[in-house]
């Protein structure tokens, strides 16, 4: 009946009779030809159905007969969702307004049925923010008022009240104190569990909230939830998933995770099965400060059916590579901190090798590699290194070997740990346009940057971003603006292009090709 009158209220644009008002505003959501078409899309239609009811609004019991039917579609038409109709979601919240607006109409001096007082007494699920005032109740327990609302008027589970209702208990317990905010966490992510939209939606409320904690503690059940939903925060292939949550909490999770790979490495992966607790201690204070972490894993490792293993593989899915080594048991932890990749081999009697991007590397993490021998094809085990210490103490005057690694570290390549602790070295995801540089690097970078900015023609510049990128139209750009560049691909990381200058042109070029600035080390493509 309802997909009859809307053809004739389609056809005519006027209602025949109350009964077909009542019809039509019961299925202003319904497509009676089995297209896209419906009355609340319609960007004419829809507006002739709220002016063809004011021949009822004098009139309580009959005007409400329609009102009623306003309601239900105001329900079953998700104008809150993201891929909602541009003229469907207008028009709902044309909709939200008018049954806000009229609600009073619909009161009789007599008799009234009981869904009338329940949108009198709820007239904020009119507004927008529908759910706001019911999220309170709901989260200490109180769920009879929202049972009696959703009975009285019709609202099915399907229905986007569900959704936004869970989403404004997660705004509601955002807006409480950083201690009562944790404690709610656990029962918020079960929340969101099981519907995709509303996951996505909600947990990036909630990792935007927990990364404002000062000194955050790591909350386990916040950062397997995250990395199960989206991956590993800093694979480039999970950028779209990661790119709604700020920065802060991007990089919150990414540390806790590189803090369970170490920890991982130096007990589950440690050769001779036990915990090495004094590399794991070592490395873990220097985590704020590492960009990229691969695993070489030996046969062992790569190939057991143990259930442990199982696991450990699929939290490493895009960060393994296979070490081809005659000791299955061997495996190697490989981080890249600044200029330095940093290899560490599971026994301990192993040293540690490192490496300085500012030279070739002697080994490609895309293919399989080896422990042995030094200097053997793809071996990790070099002579280009430029450190090579081993885990001993009382070796060089140093009573432990921490004290030793940790001013060759600085010494060599200006890695410490209070650079750690404040957060001074550039690891953050940050923003796709450039920031403004500090006094010492604009002082640093004028002489270069307006230099460079002459020497580019820009026709040139045209030219180039008339196509998509590719290494030799890069190759182009660097060298007619004399840049410094990194290719940090072969080891997991990005092309980099130390450009710290403000053309307009240019920054636009690296952004059509995909680089990002990030703070004061230049712009990097992860592709």
């Amino acid at each position: 009946m309802q997909e009859e009158a809307v053809r004739r209220f389609w056809k005519s644009g006027e209602f025949e009779s109350l009964r077909d008002a009542r019809l039509v505003c019961f299925g202003l959501t319904v497509r009676p030809w089995g297209d896209s078409r419906c009355l609340i899309e319609d960007p004419d239609r829809f507006d002739w159905v709220l002016d063809g009811l004011r021949e009822w609004e004098d009139s309580p019991r009959q005007y409400r007969k329609c009102y009623q039917g306003l309601v239900r579609s105001y329900f079953d038409y998700d104008g809150m969702g993201r891929s909602v109709h541009i003229t469907g979601g207008k028009n709902w919240r044309t909709l939200q307004s008018y049954l806000n607006n009229k609600a009073p109409l619909i009161r009789d001096a007599n008799i009234n049925p009981d869904w009338v007082g329940c949108v009198l007494g709820n007239r904020e699920l009119f507004t927008t923010d529908p759910c706001a005032a019911y999220a309170p109740k709901v989260m200490s327990g109180r769920t009879d008022e929202v049972s009696q609302v959703r009975e009285l008027l019709g609202i099915t589970d399907a229905s986007w009240f569900t959704r936004e209702l869970i989403l404004a208990q997660l705004s509601h317990a955002c807006k409480q104190s950083h201690l009562e905010f944790s404690s709610l966490l656990s029962s918020l992510l079960k929340l969101i569990n099981g519907n995709e939209v509303l996951r996505d939606r909600g947990l990036r409320m909630l990792l935007d909230r927990y990364a404002r904690i000062p000194q955050a503690p790591q909350h386990v059940e916040l950062k397997e939830f995250s990395v199960n939903s989206w991956g590993n925060p800093w694979l480039p292939s999970n950028d779209h998933r990661w790119g709604g949550v700020t920065d802060e909490a991007r990089e919150m999770i990414g540390n806790w995770l590189k803090l369970e790979f170490i920890e991982l490495f130096f007990t589950k992966l440690a050769q001779d099965g036990l915990s090495d607790t004094r590399r794991l201690k070592f490395w873990v204070r220097y985590v704020p400060l590492i960009e990229n972490i691969h695993f070489a894993l030996g046969s062992h490792a790569m190939n057991s059916r143990e259930r442990d293993f199982i696991e450990l593989r699929s939290k490493l899915k895009g960060l393994i590579v296979n070490l081809e080594d005659n000791k299955p048991l061997n495996n190697a932890f490989i981080m890249t901190m600044g200029d330095l990749v940093a290899v560490e081999f599971s026994g301990e009697s192993n040293a540690f090798y490192g490496y300085s991007l500012k030279r070739a590397l002697p080994f490609d993490l895309t293919k399989p590699v080896r422990s042995a021998p030094v200097n053997g094809r793809n071996s990790l085990k070099n002579d280009a290194r430029i450190l090579y210490l081993r885990h001993q103490d009382n070796v060089s005057g140093y009573p432990h070997w921490e004290d030793r690694f940790k001013d060759e570290l600085r010494d060599n390549f200006g890695i410490s740990t209070n650079a750690a602790s404040t957060k001074k070295v550039a690891q953050s995801n940050a923003s796709t346009s450039p920031k403004a540089p500090s006094a010492a690097t604009a002082f640093q970078n004028k002489t270069s940057s307006s230099r460079n900015e002459e020497k580019l023609p820009h026709h040139l510049l045209s030219i180039l971003k008339s196509r998509r990128f590719n290494q030799s139209d890069f190759d182009v750009l660097a060298r007619q603006m004399s840049i410094q560049t990194e290719d940090r691909r072969p080891i997991g990381g990005g092309l980099w292009f130390i450009y710290h200058g403000s053309d307009a042109s240019v920054c636009d070029l690296l952004r059509y090709w995909d680089f990002r600035y990030i703070g004061n080390k230049g712009w990097v493509r992860f592709s």
